[in-house]
């Protein structure tokens, strides 16, 4: 065989085996188009009061559009002339007095300040990071990912750019277990299942009587909780919303009686 031929097998073999040892050689640096980013942060919502972090920056495209919409933020990529490009491109846009570039290993980085975390990386390391972004992020923090999904995390929304997938997501709030709350004298018990950001199943019951309500809606959004139940015997309606803050709920409930509408406090705790 040609001298060519072993060179090119050569260099097959390295690329193969550099792409199965480690994070920093998984992810090679492709440029996400403009128009995917702009998406990404529309998406995401994006504006001033976010705090935006990019996992893999690349070239830093992606925080430097946020800082162009008001965002602050930064990016983390392992490549140094990367890095240094990126905080020179930050220069030349007129945004580098809001974001900045560092050399970080994803893995060992801190995004518990981010609202919003992007990432353009592979399926494999996003879902290895699932648990800790699910355990570590506040409820409401979004992410959004160019190309790669979260497998059994379904997204919250999904789009398609000039066919790049686009994948959202909210961290939730962790409603899962049993809560008490008392509402118009009643002592209920509420009892939740969650899976991500769906409630998978939920009772609510009157602890005197051990009648159990009927139970239309109830889902999770980021820190909030809605629940919409019906007390059988009186056919009232109870409409709740709240914030869920570790083992609290606090918010309103709207009471439909007949013709009339009534809206008070409510507050559950987790038992």
């Amino acid at each position: 065989m040609s001298k060519s031929f072993w060179v090119v097998l050569f260099f097959a073999v390295i690329t193969f085996h550099q792409s199965t040892v480690g994070q920093q050689l998984d992810v090679p640096f492709v440029a996400t188009p403009t128009d995917v980013v702009e998406e990404m942060l529309n998406m995401a919502g994006v504006g001033p009061g976010d705090y935006v972090i990019d996992l893999g920056s690349g070239d830093g495209r992606i925080v430097i559009a946020a800082a162009k919409r008001g965002a602050i933020g930064h990016g983390i990529d392992l490549d140094p002339e990367l890095v240094e490009e990126s905080n020179r491109n930050a220069r030349e846009a007129g945004v580098d007095d809001r974001i900045s570039f560092w050399v970080e290993n994803v893995y060992d980085t801190d995004y518990t300040m981010a609202t919003v975390i992007t990432m353009y990386l592979l399926t494999s390391i996003n879902v290895n990071l699932k648990p800790d972004f699910l355990k570590k992020l506040k409820p409401g923090t979004r992410i959004v990912s160019h190309i790669f999904d979260m497998r059994n995390w379904q997204p919250d929304r999904r789009e398609q750019v000039n066919y790049h997938n686009i994948y959202y997501w909210v961290i939730p709030a962790n409603s899962e277990g049993k809560w008490q709350l008392e509402i118009e004298g009643k002592s209920l018990i509420m009892e939740i299942y969650q899976s991500f950001q769906e409630i998978t199943g939920i009772t609510l019951k009157d602890e005197i009587s051990n009648q159990e309500w009927t139970v239309h809606e109830a889902f999770v959004t980021g820190e909030t909780i809605s629940v919409i139940a019906e007390e059988i015997k009186t056919s009232i309606r109870y409409v709740f919303h709240g914030l869920v803050d570790e083992n609290e709920i606090e918010g309103t409930v709207q009471i439909h009686k007949e013709n009339m509408r009534i809206l008070k406090k409510w507050t559950a705790i987790r038992k």
